[in-house]
C-alpha cells in the first residue's frame, strides 16, 4: 500500500533563515506499483470514462465539411502546450508566438526572452515527443525522458546538468526552497524512482483500462513519482496525449486537458492529494480514491471536448463569413488560402506560396485580396518582412483560451481563475 515514509533531514546550508537552515523529519510518499493488477471502477467513473471517450472520438472525426480537423488539432495542440507553460509561471501570446514562427521560416532573425524560448520548447517538445512515442511499438522511461529534455532546452544554464534524467536528490512541493519539512507534499525517496517508472510505463503500455482512464491514472502516478528536477507537470500533460494517441481513441487531436485542469487548480491538487491513498490495494476504499480521480480527469477531459467543439463552430463561422466577402475563383491561391487560414492565421508571402502549393506572385495577389476584404491585416511590428495576420482568429483563438480560464466559460460573468492572454489591440 501507498506509505507516507518518515525521513530525517540534516541540513548543511548555513546563512539561510533559522527555519530554513534547520534539520527535521518529514514524509517522502512512496505510492503503490500499479502495472500488474486490477484497476476496478466504480460504475460512475466507467459511465464518466464513457462519455469522455465518446466525446474524444467524436472530436476527432469531424467532418471536413465542417472544419477540417487537422488545422484545429494544431491550434489546440499549441494551446495545450502553452497551458502547459502558463501551469507552471510561464505565458506567451499566441499572435506573438505565431509572428516569430513566419519570422523563423523567412529566416529574419529575432529576439526571444527565456520565457519565451521556455514557451517556443514546449511546443516543439509536445509536438516531437508525442509523435515519437505515440508511434514507438511501446512506450519507454526513455521516451519520456526525451520528452523532459526537450521541454526543458532553453530555459538556463543549469537545464542541461539534469534535463532528461530521473532525478538522484530529494525534491518536494510547496515549503521552502531548502528543506522539505513542512512542503505540501513530498515525492517518493530518488532511489525509488527508476522503479516506479518502469512500473509506469509497464502499466502504459499492458493496462486494459480504456485509454482515458489508462490517462487519467498514469498522470496521476507521473505527478506522485515527479521523476525529474523540474517540468515534471509538463511531461506528465505530455503522457496524457501520448496514451491517447496510442490508444486509438484520440488519433488526430487531444482535446486541452491542461487549459481545464489549469482553471480547476486547487481541486486539481486536492484530487491528486486524495488519489495518494494509504489504504490497501483491493480494498474499497483504494478502489474509491482512484475511482474518483478517473471520473474527474474524464469529465475535465468532457469539458475541454465541449469547448473545443465551441472553438470549432467559431471557426466554420469565420470561415464561411470570408468566403462571402471574398467569393474567390474555385482552386485559386485565394480560394486555397482560406483554407488554410484557421490552422496557419499568421503568413505571409513566401509561407501563403508554400501553402498554397501556387507561385509567389500568384500568393501575393491572394493576400491582397484578402487584406482588401479586411480577412488579412499586415503587422505592424513586421512590416518590412511583409507578415499578414488572420486577426479574427487570433481573437478566437484568445477568447477560446480565456473561456477556459473560468468554470463556466463565459467570461463575462465569471472571474478569471488563472492569466491569461489579454485580447488582442487592434490597430
Amino acid at each position: 500500500m501507498g506509505v507516507y515514509e518518515t525521513a530525517y533531514w540534516l541540513t548543511d546550508t548555513w546563512g539561510m533563515s533559522r527555519k530554513e537552515s534547520r534539520s527535521g523529519v518529514y514524509h517522502p510518499y512512496r505510492p503503490d506499483l500499479v502495472s500488474g493488477r486490477d484497476h476496478p471502477l466504480s460504475p460512475s467513473s466507467i459511465a464518466a470514462v464513457s462519455r469522455a471517450e465518446s466525446a474524444i472520438r467524436a472530436l476527432n472525426a469531424s467532418p471536413v465539411d465542417l472544419t477540417d480537423t487537422e488545422p484545429l488539432a494544431r491550434l489546440i495542440l499549441r494551446a495545450e502546450a502553452l497551458a502547459s507553460s502558463r501551469i507552471e509561471g510561464l505565458e506567451m501570446p499566441a499572435g506573438r508566438l505565431l509572428e516569430f514562427e513566419a519570422l523563423d521560416e523567412l529566416g529574419v532573425p529575432h529576439r526571444v526572452d527565456g520565457t519565451e524560448a521556455a514557451v517556443m520548447g514546449n511546443i516543439a517538445a509536445m509536438r516531437e515527443g508525442i509523435d515519437r512515442a505515440a508511434r514507438a511499438p511501446e512506450l519507454s522511461v526513455e521516451d519520456l525522458c526525451r520528452i523532459n529534455a526537450r521541454l526543458l532546452e532553453g530555459t538556463g544554464a543549469n537545464a542541461a546538468s539534469y534535463a532528461g534524467r530521473l532525478r538522484r536528490e530529494q525534491n518536494w512541493i510547496g515549503g521552502n526552497r531548502v528543506n522539505p519539512i513542512g512542503a505540501a507534499y513530498v515525492p517518493p525517496r530518488p532511489e525509488l524512482v527508476p522503479e516506479l517508472m518502469d512500473d509506469l510505463v509497464r502499466f502504459c503500455n499492458e493496462s486494459e483500462l480504456p485509454p482515458v482512464a489508462v490517462a487519467a491514472i498514469a498522470h496521476a502516478q507521473m505527478e506522485t513519482i515527479h521523476p525529474f528536477a523540474d517540468g515534471n507537470g509538463r511531461t506528465g500533460r505530455a503522457l496524457v496525449h501520448v496514451i491517447l494517441r496510442r490508444g486509438g481513441t484520440a488519433p488526430r487531436m487531444v482535446p486541452p486537458v491542461s487549459l481545464v485542469l489549469a482553471t480547476d487548480r486547487q481541486r486539481y491538487i486536492d484530487n491528486l492529494a486524495a488519489y495518494r491513498t494509504t489504504d490497501e490495494p483491493g480494498s474499497r476504499a483504494a478502489d474509491e480514491a482512484a475511482s474518483e480521480w478517473v471520473a474527474y480527469f474524464a469529465d475535465a477531459c468532457m469539458v475541454a471536448c465541449e469547448r473545443a467543439q465551441l472553438f470549432e463552430a467559431r471557426i466554420d463561422e469565420l470561415r464561411r463569413s470570408w468566403r462571402d466577402a471574398v467569393r474567390p475563383r474555385a482552386n485559386s491561391a485565394a480560394d486555397l488560402l482560406l483554407d488554410v487560414l484557421p490552422s496557419t492565421p499568421v503568413v505571409s508571402v513566401e509561407s501563403a506560396a508554400r501553402l498554397t502549393g501556387r507561385s509567389r506572385e500568384a500568393a501575393r495577389n491572394a493576400i491582397a485580396a484578402l487584406v482588401d476584404a479586411g480577412v488579412l491585416y499586415q503587422s505592424a511590428k513586421n512590416r518590412k518582412s511583409n507578415i499578414y495576420s488572420a486577426r479574427e482568429v487570433l481573437e478566437a483563438f484568445t477568447a477560446y483560451e480565456r473561456a477556459l480560464a473560468v468554470p463556466g466559460g463565459d467570461t463575462a460573468t465569471e472571474r478569471l481563475a488563472r492569466r491569461v492572454p489579454q485580447r488582442p489591440r487592434r490597430g
